[in-house]
């Protein structure tokens, strides 16, 4: 036991010795150990570098002797660089202990971390990274420092590759890898493996194997003299797939590449991270089962803008492919492809070919091919066959503007030609493309479409770029119809942007809803719905859209509206709408309508309009438009015909708000066989009939013109001749606001059957009661037209003028007036009928206000 201890304190001092003489000698000897590497380093390097501090230690890289450089920075080798090559926060060159006492140096081991490297070529394809020189002139055991690396560690280290001259740039983060080395004279073996994470491979402007993580292991073989890279069999593993690598890469001149690649245990996901984001996207949710295989060969020269032979194959076999969330997988899928960049090795050679596609959805079948040729002027061969349920291949591939859908399609479409031709002009283009689409009681909800389309069946032809509609039916909520016609440039707008559609169609409706088809607003603006809010309709045309339809419809309706028969042709142009003739039954009459709705600007959309009706029952005009916003007269108070034309501009807001400030209109109206019951105006008059004769007043016929301007409805002087024998001749004119003030002046004759005399134009003269009828329609006054009265009078007295002052002034009006001043009575110059008065001067219509005017 005593001898176990002084062994062990033997051992123990011994140890202390070896340590103590290894720190003395490192703190002796560190000046020189340093200067020996600074000396050895500028022997490799073409270019600067800079060091915040450099040191030697025990500690850092034990059980070997650190040189510990800090804050390290190697500028790249192109003078116009402003990027260094490479930075980095330490860098460990280590050696064995054993050399303190040997006193020579031999650098084993190469450790970097936390650091950055940015190699690349310039415009010209001049490199940034010939920083190094190498010297044979002496061999390394005649040096009291050498480099004989034996491992190299790298550690949280960020990599660029930058080809401006040929668009690439690959970026990658080297996680932890660790390398070793054996050293023969001119060959260096070296064996690696370590995980890195890709950010993304940059050729041009598509990313390929974006944010990827990549485990890394190889073996390669460098012969310095002959410049050259054997890629023994080596193994890069995406995932759970795998793909191996092995090959040679020259660089004695250009960068000469003879590489092979073969997946194993691929799937559909480590497939799709060999494509651009801007396709693989969309299906990177997808997963798959079955033999799914990748491969292929990467042969020739990569230097300036020349590139290597690119062939690879890939496909399937009886694979499925799913998305985990929807639960459906098309089944049994068979495909064979290959890619390949040509002969010329470039995109105008290069070649996307699938053949033998083939497989099933829900036991439905589907099958197709594919050649897509000369990426820059790409050619493209489709030949696709499916049988389709709509719903499970929603559920399987949904599309964002889809809500949902249900129903069967069947679609059989072939398409040959230049996509370049195709998409200059779509209607030129030499093209070849034939299909048919088949729909069988389809029924889909769109997101932007607040009804359902329901019941859609038909037959769609494809026929070069247009499409010819063959009965196509359906229901839009309540509305349905028939269509038949064709689509022009039907498949160019389908497949290109901004493209016109032309709709050339006869649609057949047995029941539109317009309260139904206006509201079929998008929601996909805040704003476009609170602005729609108020009334839930909406009006925009898209600007590629033309229409040529000729329509009918047996029964229409909109609110109050009930229409039949409505009939005409729409037209629709750069976003403006024309009707040239539209008719309809309507109230117990018929209208007929022709004018334009310009859309361009849908916050302002202007409605040109001649409309005309005949034989409208005016009580039923009355409610079906909602008693034209007032309640002074109502359908209630109405009987009669009215046949009527109309010239007018008005304006709406894009949720069809009429901007009544900007309304002109101009009508003709023609009353027949009218009545005006219990109209409460009428009964401030019984002091001239009784109130049961005012109650129902009746009148042949009246005919006037009628203006609106500036809110208001001019109403010039008419006459209405009616059943009240005191009040047989009615003169009426005013003006009625939108905002219901009332201005209306009536003129009455007084006993018209005893003291009238004809006149030449037919009408009647004589002493008439003047009452105007102001205020709103629920706060209104019937008096005595003073106004009027005053301007209608002459110096020459008149009986009118001697009558008893305010005899029906308290009649009409309870408040008491002043008595009018008399003119004493001119002795007649001849003999004159008794109660003879003379003709009032008579008024003039009523006109706009100054500044006002009328244009029509």
């Amino acid at each position: 036991m005593k001898k176990l201890r002084r062994y062990i304190f033997y051992f123990l001092l011994t140890l202390a010795l070896l340590l103590g003489g290894a720190v003395a000698g490192v703190w002796l000897g560190q000046d020189h150990i340093i200067a020996l590497f600074v000396q050895e380093a500028n022997r490799y390097l073409r270019t600067p570098v800079q060091v915040g501090k450099m040191e030697v230690s025990l500690l850092d890289q034990f059980p070997r002797v650190s040189i510990t450089l800090h804050e390290v920075r190697v500028s790249g080798s192109l003078t116009q660089d402003t990027v260094p090559l490479a930075r980095a926060q330490r860098l460990y060159c280590a050696f064995d202990a054993w050399d303190l006492w040997r006193g020579h140096y031999r650098i084993r081991a190469v450790t970097l971390t936390d650091g950055r490297v940015y190699v690349g070529h310039d415009a010209q394809g001049r490199p940034n990274y010939d920083v190094i020189r190498y010297d044979t002139t002496a061999a390394p055991s005649d040096k009291p420092l050498a480099f004989g690396l034996e491992n190299v560690h790298l550690e949280r280290i960020h990599t660029t590759y930058d080809d401006q001259l040929r668009q690439q740039r690959y970026t990658v983060r080297v996680e932890n890898m660790q390398a070793e080395l054996d050293v023969n004279d001119m060959l260096v073996d070296v064996t690696a493996q370590g995980d890195t994470h890709v950010e993304a491979l940059q050729l041009g402007s598509d990313a390929y194997f974006r944010d990827k993580a990549l485990r890394v292991t190889t073996r390669l073989r460098v012969d310095r003299a002959a410049r050259l890279v054997t890629i023994q069999p080596s193994e890069l593993k995406i995932g759970r797939a795998a793909y191996g690598v092995a090959g040679r890469v020259s660089y004695q001149q250009a960068t000469d590449l003879d590489v092979q690649l073969d997946g194993r245990n691929t799937d559909v996901q480590s497939v799709l991270a060999l494509l651009p984001p801007r396709i693989a996207n969309r299906l990177s949710a997808y997963r798959s089962r079955g033999d799914v295989y990748f491969g292929g060969t990467v042969r020739g020269t990569l230097a300036g803008k020349d590139n290597p032979r690119l062939d690879f194959r890939f496909g399937c076999r009886d694979a499925s492919f799913y998305h985990p969330e929807y639960k459906q997988a098309v089944e049994h899928v068979f495909l064979t492809g290959t890619f390949s960049n040509g002969m010329s090795r470039s995109a105008r050679t290069s070649e996307l070919d699938l053949r033998g596609v083939r497989g099933t959805l829900q036991g439905r079948p589907f099958n197709g091919s594919l050649r897509y040729s000369d990426f820059q002027d790409p050619r493209v061969v489709l030949d696709l066959s499916a049988d389709l349920d709509v719903a499970r291949v929603l559920q399987f591939y949904p599309v964002a503007a889809v809500r949902s859908g249900s129903g069967t399609a069947q679609l059989k479409v072939s398409f040959a030609g230049s996509m370049r031709e195709f998409k200059a002009n779509p209607a030129t283009a030499a093209v070849q493309s034939a299909g048919e689409l088949t729909l069988r009681g389809v029924q889909l909800r769109l997101r932007d479409f607040t009804q359902p389309f329901t019941g859609l069946s038909g037959v769609f032809l494809l026929r070069r770029n247009d499409v010819a509609i063959n009965s196509f039916t359906g229901r839009v909520g309540a509305s349905d119809f028939q269509m038949s016609g064709v689509f022009k440039n039907g498949l160019g707008w389908l497949l290109l942007p901004r493209q016109r559609l032309l709709v050339e169609a006869d649609l057949k409706s047995k029941q539109l809803n317009f309260d139904q088809l206006l509201s079929l607003r998008s929601s996909a603006g805040k704003a476009a719905a609170a602005a729609s809010a108020k009334n839930g309709y909406g009006f925009r045309f898209p600007a590629n859209l033309a229409l040529d339809v000729n329509m009918y419809a047996q029964r229409t309706r909109f609110r109050r509206f009930r229409g039949q028969d409505l009939q005409g042709a729409i037209r629709l142009q750069n976003q403006v709408l024309s009707a040239p003739s539209l008719s309809v039954a309507a109230a117990g009459g018929r209208a007929s309508f022709r004018g334009t709705l310009d859309a361009r600007n849908p916050d302002l959309l202007r409605l040109s309009s001649s409309t005309s009706c005949q034989q409208l029952p005016l009580d039923s005009l009355f409610y079906v438009f909602e008693d034209f916003g007032q309640q002074f007269i109502t359908a209630r108070h109405l009987r009669g015909t009215l046949t009527a034309s109309a010239e007018s501009d008005m304006y709406f807001s894009s949720n069809l708000d009429p901007l009544t400030d900007k309304l002109q209109a101009e009508v003709k109206v023609t009353v027949r066989n009218g009545e005006l019951n219990n109209f409460m105006p009428l009964q401030k008059l019984s002091m001239i009939a009784g109130r049961e004769r005012l109650r129902h007043l009746r009148f042949a016929q009246l005919t006037t013109p009628v203006y609106i301007q500036s809110r208001t409805v001019y109403l010039p002087e008419m006459e209405i001749r009616s059943n009240v024998k005191a009040a047989s001749l009615v003169r009426v004119t005013g003006t009625h606001t939108f905002d219901q003030q009332m201005d209306y002046h009536l003129s009455i004759p007084i006993l018209p059957g005893l003291l009238s005399k004809v006149v030449p134009n037919g009408s009647t003269a004589g002493p008439s009661l003047l009452l105007a009828i102001q205020g709103d329609e629920n706060n209104f006054r019937v008096t005595y037209d003073r106004a009027r009265a005053q301007a209608g009078r002459t110096p020459a007295s008149s009986p009118a003028a001697a009558r008893k002052p305010g005899l029906l002034d308290g009649l009409l009006k309870p408040t008491a007036t002043k008595p009018a001043a008399t003119a004493a009575p001119a002795p007649p110059t001849e003999p004159r009928k008794p109660f003879e008065l003379k003709k009032p001067e008579k008024k003039k219509p009523a006109q706009p206000q100054t500044g006002e005017y009328f244009e029509f």
